[in-house]
């Protein structure tokens, strides 16, 4: 294979560098695109360039750390093959069109920019570009093109077919159906080398399965398809990344979720138990149940998980029934200024009217003078939450609105506040045996799972019983999130935010 020569209008041709006898994506990069890669992209590209060039047709996984530079690889990849073959298709599809399909084209816009490629490219439908053979004849769309798409689960993109090269960005975040119904079988009469690219998620991912069969295949056959490359082959080499990834790494925690699958490049399992034996025990407080609150220090927030207020069933125990719970938890802060919560109180309602659970919380607040209450609102809290939210105002009662996003921040923030042991529940002696049973079948029984990367949903199965305890210490835990004990104690509690945002 030999580089083209490109031509420009009335002007003498361009004479490409010194070239070897079949230039590799290192090469191409650094002397005509002028973006030098890594190494250890060098490594993965000329891997994928071999299996294009010679219609091998592998399938590739490829899982570098985030900000390693897998998209520009990506990139450089596609330019290398507009730039040398006469003709063509290369497919790239990501999990979304906007923003992840449109900054890939972007990305490629930014590469074609060089001396010897920016007068030839062309753009048609605003999802595919090309690049013409010589510069005149850039209105006619000839030459080798690539093709972007979204692999979300609506996105209709049957039809296309790839005869250079198939590309799944973020492959963790496709689902494995999409891939193969629809984008596989884009690359299956042209045998196209594909490319799935991506992070670490859980081990039932597309990316997860791919990388899988790619292991097994490398034992069998010694030809190397998986490439994978963690936060410290690229640290090695640049101080800057090194610096930032110990920064986080000193700030989450290595088993921190982030830093276990974006940078460590490790799995979490699809679905287990919530808490440890560490974190149950790191939740079991020495402090006493109260029934009156002691405002000499600190001040006192909850969280209420809202149920139906259907009828009890005969014959069925209490703790068979869904119920309105909510949390009372003592704050204070430690000594480094950040709140520490102790639970103190559980109410529960089964089966009361929503007027009558109003009327009770309305006493709570005032009883214990509450400096925060998060409602649940989601379905049946929603008329709840706008009364007290009426009655109370926005500063004291904050409504909360379940969605797989904001749930997964909940999870979250229990967790990092467990794990930082700056949360603890009353001991069981002189509490009540229902609330304190209840409270902590939930947590021995409450399980997660990854429904995407970045998210993760906690619940307790049907099987084992509600999650309304559950629920309801989270809500108390984002109750956390605001407001700190005054400095001198006042009839009117007004929040007093530490931060712009109001959050610790």
């Amino acid at each position: 294979m030999s580089m083209r020569r490109s031509k420009r209008s009335n002007q003498s041709p361009i004479i490409l560098p010194a070239c070897p006898e079949r230039p590799g994506l290192g090469w191409f990069a650094r002397e005509i695109l002028g973006r030098p890669l890594y190494p250890y992209q060098e490594l993965v590209g000329d891997a994928i360039l071999d299996s294009v060039l010679t219609g091998r047709g592998d399938t590739f996984t490829v899982m570098f750390a985030r900000q390693m530079g897998k998209n520009q690889l990506s990139a450089a990849l596609e330019a290398y093959l507009l730039f040398c073959m006469p003709e063509g298709c290369i497919i790239k599809a990501a999990p979304t069109y906007k923003p992840q399909t449109i900054n890939s084209r972007q990305r490629l816009l930014s590469l074609l920019e060089a001396e010897l490629t920016r007068e030839r490219v062309w753009k048609h439908f605003g999802y595919i570009i090309g690049l013409a053979p010589e510069r005149e004849q850039v209105a006619y769309q000839s030459g080798p093109r690539v093709m972007f798409f979204s692999a979300g689960p609506g996105a209709n993109i049957v039809g296309a077919t790839a005869s250079l090269l198939l590309e799944i960005d973020e492959a963790q975040n496709v689902d494995p159906d999409k891939y193969d119904t629809d984008l596989r079988p884009m690359a299956s009469t042209t045998n196209a080398t594909t490319v799935l690219y991506g992070t670490a998620w859980s081990e039932d991912t597309l990316l997860a399965r791919a990388r899988a069969h790619n292991l097994e295949l490398q034992y069998q056959d010694n030809r190397q398809r998986h490439f994978e490359f963690d936060w410290r082959t690229l640290a090695a080499i640049n101080a800057n990344y090194k610096h930032y990834v110990e920064s986080e790494i000193a700030r989450l925690g290595e088993d921190h979720v982030s830093v276990r699958t974006q940078y460590r490049l490790l799995s979490i399992l699809g679905s287990g138990y919530l808490f440890n034996e560490l974190q149950t025990d790191l939740l079991q407080g020495d402090h006493s149940w109260e029934n009156t609150p002691n405002h000499e220090e600190g001040f006192y927030v909850a969280g209420l998980d809202v149920a139906g207020e259907q009828r009890p069933q005969m014959g069925l125990p209490a703790h068979k029934h869904d119920s309105t719970v909510l949390t009372i938890a003592h704050i204070t802060l430690n000594e480094l200024d950040l709140p520490e919560l102790r639970i103190v109180h559980h109410y529960a309602w089964t089966g009361m009217k929503y007027t009558d659970q109003y009327a009770s919380v309305k006493h709570i607040i005032a009883d214990w003078g509450l400096r925060r209450l998060v409602v649940d609102k989601t379905g049946l809290g929603e008329g709840l939450a706008s009364m007290l939210t009426e009655r109370f105002g926005p500063e004291l009662v904050r409504p909360f609105h379940f969605t797989r996003a904001s749930k997964s921040q909940l999870t979250f923030h229990l967790l990092n506040l467990v794990n930082a042991g700056r949360i603890s529940i009353y001991r069981q002696e002189g509490a009540p045996h229902a609330s304190y049973s209840q409270c902590w079948h939930q947590l021995h029984h409450a399980r997660y799972n990854v429904p995407a990367e970045g998210l993760m949903n906690m619940y307790v199965s049907e099987a084992d019983g509600h999650d309304d305890y559950l629920m309801s210490l989270a809500l108390c835990c984002e109750a956390s999130h605001e407001g700190r004990p005054p400095a001198t104690r006042s009839a009117i509690i007004h929040p007093i935010r530490l931060y712009e945002d109001g959050r610790f």
